[in-house]
């Protein structure tokens, strides 16, 4: 069985957009494989992610619940570890991007592969109106915050605000011990990662007939005002 796509998606041509790209890393924060994205894979930890290989994902993923009905959802998921980790699985950009999820992500992905595919088009979205924005993905700067802000916004147009959360939140859903490369602890980034989402959904909630284009517009200028409600 092959993906299909909902045919009411909105923004559904972004995909083709964004499969030009022709980057493979992980899905969220991993040790990266190469790309053309490496200044952003060093700095943010939304990193591109080629459509392709998370649609192909998602294949395996609605095949294997189909094949295995009867597992739960614990079940499945340490059945997909074993077969994505398994030495005769080939595809090591797939294997990749399963193992970047957090537990939390990995259980979203297998109840919701369709709002996955979704979530991940908004991510790159993200990344890309962030680079056309300010010239980076940076960490716990305006940048990063406008980044999580717009991720959030945009999955709340795509997938609803309660799903967006469950998916934002799991993401977020990692250890937490140490500092980030900027010096601040991982616990404040994790913070403020957090609060911005929320800010970033209530905004998408608010503006959902907005474009990718002007919602971006409508989170920058969010973010430049003196009085912001983001956490920058």
């Amino acid at each position: 069985m092959k993906f299909t796509e909902n045919s009411n998606w909105r923004k559904s041509m972004r995909i083709k957009k964004f499969l030009a790209l022709g980057m493979t890393c992980c899905l969220f924060m991993v040790t990266p494989v190469q790309s053309i994205a490496a200044p952003l894979e060093t700095q943010t930890d939304l990193l591109v992610q080629d459509q392709n290989s998370f649609r192909d994902l998602m294949d395996i993923i609605i095949l294997e619940k189909e094949q295995f009905p009867t597992l739960g959802e614990d079940e499945l998921l340490e059945h997909l570890d074993i077969k994505l980790n398994n030495r005769v699985f080939n595809n090591r950009g797939i294997t990749d991007i399963w193992n970047a999820l957090t537990d939390s992500e990995k259980k979203l992905v297998i109840r919701y592969p369709f709002d996955a595919l979704k979530v991940n088009t908004a991510k790159n979205i993200a990344t890309n109106q962030t680079e056309i924005k300010f010239g980076r993905n940076g960490l716990g700067d305006k940048s990063d915050a406008f980044r999580h802000g717009i991720w959030n916004a945009e999955m709340t147009v795509l997938i609803g605000i309660e799903k967006a959360e469950l998916f934002a939140t799991a993401h977020e859903d990692k250890d937490i011990s140490g500092n980030e490369a900027d010096g601040f602890s991982k616990t404040a980034h994790k913070e403020m990662d957090l609060h911005n989402n929320e800010i970033g959904r209530q905004i998408g909630q608010k503006n959902e007939n907005l474009n990718e284009s002007e919602m971006s517009d409508l989170i920058y200028q969010e973010i430049n005002k003196v009085n912001s409600n983001f956490i920058l």
